[in-house]
């Protein structure tokens, strides 16, 4: 019998929905790339509304996406039979009371299709108990079914080179965040000397299952 996720689907996409938005209204990175952006707001915004101790995890990750075709979604590289990741390469989720979560998932495949992915992969969300985990890659024989590796040092290293901005915008999320039911606040960005502050608008492509 499957676990109940730690999450309610409804509190998870509003958090993957808040996220994408103000990333998407900043104009400043490519949305469907931005995976440790979508694991540090996501950390930031479980801590401090749902008072759970989460924490970034950053490395290679396995997924299933399509059974009929054996389709197995890869964020890192095999290299003399160990999965490595580096800055060149790597994923970024939340781990958090024995799940791992991915608030980046539901939009995952627009990355792999402009990659040239050629089976259309769902939006769905991903939440995962991390005692779930199959030893390799190659164990992964369901759809659903994952795999991952993750190294605190790499994410320490990645974090440490991210700008100001970054922190700013993941502090917006935070800002305009808030459970559901409860309706989000107004909240505008930017704004000059000579231009006014934009509202943000909450947009995401709807997601439509579970992993």
């Amino acid at each position: 019998m499957a676990q109940r996720p730690l999450l309610p689907l409804a509190d998870y996409q509003r958090i993957y929905q808040v996220i994408y938005s103000v990333l998407e209204a900043s104009g400043l990175a490519k949305t469907s790339r931005a995976c440790l952006f979508f694991a540090s707001a996501g950390v930031l915004i479980l801590r401090d509304h749902y008072h759970l101790e989460a924490m970034i995890s950053v490395g290679s990750m396995a997924l299933m996406v399509h059974e009929p075709t054996a389709t197995v979604l890869i964020y890192g590289r095999e290299q003399d039979g160990r999965w490595q990741y580096d800055e060149d390469g790597f994923h970024a989720w939340v781990e958090c009371d024995g799940w791992l979560i991915d608030f980046m998932a539901p939009i995952m495949g627009q990355a792999f299709k402009e990659d040239g992915a050629a089976v259309p992969i769902p939006r769905r969300m991903l939440q995962k108990p991390l005692a779930d985990r199959k030893p390799h890659p190659k164990a992964i024989q369901h759809e659903g079914e994952f795999f991952y590796e993750s190294d605190s040092s790499v994410a320490e290293a990645l974090l440490d080179d991210q700008s100001i901005l970054f922190d700013d915008l993941v502090k917006i999320c935070l800002q305009w965040f808030r459970r559901p039911p409860k309706a989000l606040p107004p909240i505008a960005m930017g704004g000059t000397g000579i231009s006014d502050p934009q509202p943000i608008v909450l947009r995401a492509p709807s997601i439509t299952g579970v992993w």
